[in-house]
C-alpha cells in the first residue's frame, strides 16, 4: 500500500477524524471495557489519524494490538469504513497521509512536521547524534513529500521507545522527572506547541499545494487555526492531561469540530 492514499467520499458521506487514541498505553484515557461505541455514531468513514495503538516493541504492545483489533471489529460491525494512518507510535501502518475531495483536504498524524519527529521526546534527547545522522542521510526529504513521510517512519523506528523512567523515587518525584528532566525537555515541548500551527501551514504550502484544510494530531493539544490559504485542525488526544476532539466533514466542508465527549451528549 502506498504511503500517500486518496479517498473520494460519495456525496453526503460524513467523514470523521480523530487521533492519538494510544490504545494500550498506561496513560490512555479510553476505557478498556468498551471502546467508545459513540465514536462511530453518525459517521460513514472514520479516519484514525495516527497513534491509534502502541505497536513499537514495548511491554504493552500485545494489549495495544488486541485493543486495536477490537476497535476495528467494532467499526466493521457498525458499517463504518475505517482509514488508518501511521503515527510515530504505530509506524507499522502503511499509509501516512490521506487526501480527500480531490486533494483539497489532507490528513496526516503530524510527526513529519519535524524531521526529528518529536524533538521533546526522550528518544531524541538521548540519541541526538544518531537522529541527526539519519536526517542527513535523507536529503531528498527536504522537497519530496513521500521521502519526508518515510523519514518520519524511519525516525520512529530508530530507537526502542522509552515509556517511563525507572526509578526508586516516590511517584510525585518520578512525575517531576517525567515532565522536567532533562531541563531542555519542557522548553522543547512549549516551543513545539507554540510553533505547531505555523509549521503545519508552512508544511502544507511546501508539500501540499492546493490543500485548504489540513487535519493533524501528534501534539496532544487541540485547536484550529486559519491561515490565508489553509485551515489547520488538531484533534487532541485520548491521553492524560489532554482532551480528544473530533472533526466531521461532508462534501469537503467542516460540519463540526468539538470534544469527543459531545458525541455522547448529542441526542
Amino acid at each position: 500500500m502506498s504511503t500517500i492514499i486518496c479517498h473520494e467520499p460519495a456525496p453526503g458521506e460524513r467523514v470523521r477524524f480523530v487521533s492519538d487514541l494510544h490504545l494500550g498505553h498506561e496513560r490512555c484515557c479510553l476505557p478498556a471495557a468498551e471502546l467508545l461505541p459513540g465514536l462511530v455514531s453518525g459517521c460513514d468513514t472514520l479516519v484514525l489519524n495516527g497513534d491509534l495503538a502502541e505497536t513499537r516493541p514495548c511491554e504493552w504492545r500485545e494489549r495495544a494490538l488486541a485493543l486495536r483489533a477490537r476497535l476495528l471489529e467494532q467499526c466493521e460491525r457498525a458499517g463504518v469504513r475505517t482509514i488508518l494512518l501511521a503515527g510515530n507510535h504505530d509506524p507499522d501502518v502503511p499509509p501516512m497521509l490521506l487526501k480527500l475531495w480531490g486533494g483539497s483536504v489532507a490528513a496526516m498524524h503530524g510527526h513529519a512536521l519535524y524531521r526529528e519527529v518529536a524533538p521533546w521526546s526522550w528518544e531524541y534527547l538521548r540519541h541526538k547524534q544518531e537522529c541527526r545522522a539519519l536526517i542527513a542521510a535523507h536529503p531528498e526529504a527536504d522537497d519530496d513529500l513521500a521521502a519526508r513521510l518515510e523519514l518520519s517512519r524511519a525516525m520512529s523506528r530508530l530507537h526502542r521507545p522509552i515509556m517511563r523512567r525507572s526509578s526508586a523515587l516516590p511517584a510525585p518525584l518520578r512525575s517531576l522527572l517525567h515532565c522536567f528532566w532533562p531541563p531542555e525537555r519542557p522548553w522543547a515541548i512549549v516551543r513545539c506547541w507554540l510553533r505547531s500551527a505555523a509549521l503545519a501551514n508552512a508544511f502544507a504550502a511546501h508539500y501540499l499545494p492546493g490543500v485548504h484544510t489540513l487535519v493533524l494530531g501528534h501534539f496532544h493539544r487541540s485547536g484550529q487555526w486559519q491561515f490565508p490559504h489553509c485551515r489547520i485542525f488538531n484533534t487532541g488526544a485520548f491521553f492524560k492531561h489532554a482532551t480528544p476532539y473530533f472533526l466531521d466533514m461532508k462534501d469537503g466542508e467542516v460540519l463540526r469540530y468539538a470534544p469527543v465527549a459531545g458525541l455522547f451528549a448529542t441526542p
